[in-house]
């Protein structure tokens, strides 16, 4: 059934009527490409992790209105606050970090400009965010993660910077994440996981991570592309930490 976000809730739980305002892109894709109508069945979802399924009763550009049949209140949203840090890579690869982490649970996605990053341009940032919202749709959840304007490295090693586990993925460390974290017993809220882009981290932005408190780990053996070793990264942490 299609699901869509609505940005204020005005529901009535006398007459089971729910008035909620909708985006132009949502309203688009609801009538314009799935050609949805009054009388049609619709799921919608607010920002306090409440569902509600019914049928359409009326729409516009700014609003839908829906005869509610059944609501839920959704446990989607990890428990642990795990903040992405990507360099920015190239082409379409961003994208499909973004809407990969989204899936995994991420509270927030930091784009950084590192020493090797080779696309230094911050206008997809809208893009992202949309991204962002359609993986929010797809995979259940109810609040998208913020992606922010890019920041170099040394500003972003600054974000967060109280988290209670600061990590910065690199190919030549000889201790690896999973070991680490099979050492470290105590349970963790808040994590910060860099990832760099196609060409890695050099030595001098390894080095101002460790004097900023952050922990060097790699993967394994293996070199993985950056979107994959973002996807593994933040899949071990949800696993040991999180909810997967």
């Amino acid at each position: 059934m299609p699901r869509f976000p609505i940005i204020e809730n005005l529901f009535s739980g006398n007459d089971r009527m729910l008035r909620g305002t909708i985006s132009e892109s949502d309203y688009t894709h609801i009538t314009k490409v799935l050609r949805l109508a009054a009388g049609d069945r619709i799921t919608v979802f607010d920002t306090e992790s409440i569902e509600y399924e019914g049928v359409i009763m009326d729409i516009s550009s700014g609003s839908i209105a829906v005869q509610v049949d059944s609501t839920r209140r959704l446990q989607t949203e990890s428990r642990l606050e795990l903040n992405l840090f990507q360099a920015i890579l190239k082409g379409n690869r961003m994208d499909t970090v973004i809407s990969q982490a989204t899936q995994l649970g991420v509270s927030g996605i930091f784009p950084v400009i590192s020493e090797r990053t080779q696309v230094r341009s911050t206008a997809k940032v809208d893009r992202w965010n949309k991204i962002a919202r359609e993986s929010t749709k797809q995979c259940g959840r109810t609040v998208p993660p913020a992606v922010s304007e890019p920041v170099d490295l040394r500003g972003s090693l600054e974000i967060r910077n109280e988290s209670e586990m600061k990590i910065i993925l690199y190919e030549n460390q000889a201790e690896l994440l999973r070991d680490h974290m099979s050492s470290h017993g105590n349970p963790v809220r808040t994590i910060n996981l860099f990832i760099g882009p196609e060409g890695g981290f050099s030595e001098q932005e390894i080095t101002l991570a460790k004097e900023k408190g952050y922990t060097v780990l790699g993967l394994g053996e293996r070199i993985l592309r950056a979107e994959t070793a973002s996807v593994v990264g933040l899949t071990l942490l949800q696993s040991r930490y999180g909810d997967i």
